[in-house]
């Protein structure tokens, strides 16, 4: 675009000089034109009062003729110079319309551009906003785990503040029952061990009889809970009844407060329900004069057999 318009500017700078100097000529020409018939005259008075030569009259008709072609040369040259000047027309009117699309154009891109600014304006806004609420938040983030520092560290004291409380408690809750247990006075005919009475009868019955008679006493036959109770209870006699049946459901070990067997202390083989030669043995004995394993004294036997038997309550 910059080049034609650099072309048509030159252009038209030459058809400007062009027309100046066609007038120039045009009127030197007509002064010439002037002078030729000044000098003719002149030349047809000094001819008349003179008769000048033929040789001065010769001259003039060849200055007439050299004048001629460049007339015609001029005319030739002014031809030229208007064909050239309706082809600028042309291409200049042609320039004129691209210059109106380009005009269009760019009217219609300032507009465009305006609309993007103003989209570029509201979408900065909004991303100041989002800057601004992003550092509020982050702020707040920071002031919460701050927080939840101070929470966690405070809740950690708390923890073990309570557990040293919880441990002291406990402590003195054993303390208290063991100054408990030196207050309560064993029942006469009781044994104790632990924090446990334990009676052993000096009569012998079955095994349904021995659990209503600890029953009377606000005890129950006997519930062995480790192997320290076991080895305990071994002392007391030589055949015992203990708060152990199957006679519900068969193999089925249960104690009398309903609670599955679950650490057993049976002696060798056992149990074996009688093999059967005697019949169900669906109740449970300490017997220690059958097994050579210290601690495993239990036995299976027919629940009408008559033994002693011992009671058991929590002191």
């Amino acid at each position: 675009m910059a080049s034609l318009a650099v072309n048509t500017s030159q252009k038209e700078t030459n058809y400007r000089s062009l027309q100046t100097r066609y007038k120039a000529l045009t009127e030197e020409r007509d002064q010439l034109q002037t002078r030729y018939k000044a000098l003719t005259e002149e030349r047809d008075k000094l001819q008349t009062r003179y008769k000048a030569p033929t040789e001065e009259r010769d001259q003039l008709q060849t200055r007439y003729k050299a004048l001629t072609e460049e007339r015609d040369q001029l005319q030739t040259r002014y031809k030229a110079l208007t064909e050239e000047r309706d082809q600028l027309q042309t291409r200049y009117k042609a320039l004129t319309e691209e210059r109106d699309q380009l005009q269009t154009r760019y009217k219609a891109l300032t507009e465009e551009r305006d609309q993007l600014q103003t989209r570029y304006k509201a979408l900065t806004e909004e991303r100041d906003q989002l800057q601004t609420r992003y550092k509020a938040l982050t702020e707040e983030r920071d002031q919460l785990q701050t927080r939840y520092k101070t929470l966690t560290e405070e809740r950690d004291q708390l923890q073990t503040s309570y557990k040293t409380h919880t441990e002291e408690r406990d402590k003195l809750q054993r303390d208290r029952d063991t100054f408990q247990s030196l207050l309560v006075k064993c029942p006469n005919g009781w044994k104790e061990f632990g924090n446990h009475f334990y009676y052993v009868s000096t009569e012998k019955n079955n095994w349904e009889d021995a659990n209503q008679d600890c029953l009377k006493r606000g005890a129950q036959l006997v519930i062995i809970n480790n192997q320290k109770e076991q080895k305990f209870l071994i002392t007391l006699n030589i055949r015992t009844w203990i708060g152990l049946t199957d006679h519900e459901t068969e193999g089925t070990w249960k104690w009398v407060d309903d609670t599955p067997l679950t650490t057993a202390y049976w002696g060798d083989e056992e149990p074996t329900n009688g093999g059967g030669k005697y019949g169900e043995e669906d109740c449970a004995e300490i017997n220690n004069s059958w097994y050579s394993d210290p601690v495993k004294k239990w036995n299976d036997v027919s629940c009408t057999t008559l033994l002693n038997w011992i009671c058991e309550k929590v002191n």
